[in-house]
């Protein structure tokens, strides 16, 4: 038995089912848990992969937003970006690369010792918790992570009830009990008969958390989304599959789930930030010029064929292919990008600006069709 799951069946033991929350901050976060070790990456053992290692295209365009977003700031010496959730450091050694012309402080944070040793072997400053700082903050695929407590209706039910974890017949199983007042004020949006929703009271109290900590900035969130209803499924990976069993030996399955990134945004409001959007991943990086690169490299492999370089060709007809990915609808392009904004303006700082290529992708994503 993992230590994992020995911590949960001993606490359901001491003190009656537990939520959901705490299942998965133990499972995940805990001693021997899931993050213990970065699961990131496409090599053997990953257990899934985000948009930085599908294509390093991602972080080139992320960083010509950046760019804007350093113009915006009124160009600030030296210009610090956080990553939560830096993961093996991927996205960091890549935009330090495309930003190695600006006076650029980058910094990782990771909840679990081995992210942070993984990202201070690259040579990636390395820290528990979010610093106070003004600048960038950046989020990839972190919200759908962070603990959530669930609800659900049953299919007769006139109200939800909360989803708690118990053990019966010596097994971590599920059961019910009535929301209390504080979850109920919580739930985005009530669900149908026989849903479930995924309350973010984790992205809730990490938005907290960015407002009490970034003076003044911006923070782009990018995560898979849901509507608050039973599309935000819960579920898990392992080995870059789906698995559909989350309390099946927990500490070896990533846990997750769509995030209500409107309820989010809606959160972050209420705590000073300003929502200046939430366009898709695949408007986003068409806004940040991922059509041109495209065209540049189906020139490029025309010119490789043209010179009989059959290999090199093929190498970049593939890794053109992968990159389509991450503006795929149906793929990664699906993934959500919410831009907020906090101004300092209990020092008279003037609004930040909202930067052309948000504007754009927020039109493109409200468009019929992102042509």
């Amino acid at each position: 038995m993992r230590e994992p799951e020995r911590a949960i069946r001993d606490e359901i033991e001491r003190r009656g089912p537990i939520g959901f929350d705490r299942y998965m901050e133990i499972a995940l976060y805990g001693l021997g848990g899931f993050y213990e070790d970065p699961p990131v990456g496409t090599g053997e053992g990953a257990a899934f992969a985000t948009s930085p290692h599908v294509h390093e295209v991602f972080a080139r365009l992320l960083a010509g937003g950046l760019r804007e977003l350093h113009e915006g700031l009124g160009r600030p010496d030296p210009f610090c970006v956080v990553e939560a959730g830096a993961g093996d450091g991927t996205l960091a050694t890549e935009l330090a690369t495309w930003l190695e012309d600006l006076p650029l402080r980058y910094e990782g944070v990771e909840r679990s010792s081995g992210a942070r040793e993984a990202l201070s072997s690259r040579g990636i400053p390395a820290l528990e918790e979010v610093p106070t700082f003004e600048g960038v903050l950046i989020a990839n695929e972190l919200l759908d992570n962070l603990p959530f407590r669930l609800v659900r209706r049953a299919a007769d039910g006139d109200r939800p009830d909360e989803v708690r974890v118990t053990i019966v017949d010596d097994a971590l199983s599920v059961t019910t009990a009535p929301c209390d007042d504080t979850l109920r004020a919580l739930v985005p949006a009530t669900p149908g008969p026989g849903e479930e929703v995924a309350v973010p009271t984790g992205a809730f109290a990490f938005v907290d958390a960015l407002a009490a900590r970034l003076r003044r900035g911006y923070a782009v969130l990018i995560d898979y989304a849901s509507a608050g209803s039973a599309d935000g499924a819960v579920h898990g990976y392992r080995n870059q599959r789906i698995v559909e069993d989350v309390l099946a030996d927990p500490g070896s399955t990533d846990i997750t789930a769509g995030v209500d990134l409107d309820a989010v945004g809606r959160h972050a409001e209420r705590t000073g930030f300003r929502v200046l959007g939430t366009p898709a991943q695949h408007a986003a990086l068409r806004s940040l010029g991922f059509d041109t690169w495209s065209a540049e490299q189906l020139e490029h492999q025309g010119t490789l064929l043209d010179r009989r370089e059959g290999l090199d060709a093929v190498r970049a007809w593939s890794g053109r292919s992968r990159a389509t990915l991450l503006t795929d609808p149906a793929a990664l392009g699906r993934l959500r990008w919410l831009v907020l904004a906090i101004d300092g303006n209990d020092r008279g700082d003037d609004p930040l600006p909202e930067p052309d290529w948000l504007r754009d992708a927020n039109e493109r994503s409200r468009a019929p069709q992102d042509g």
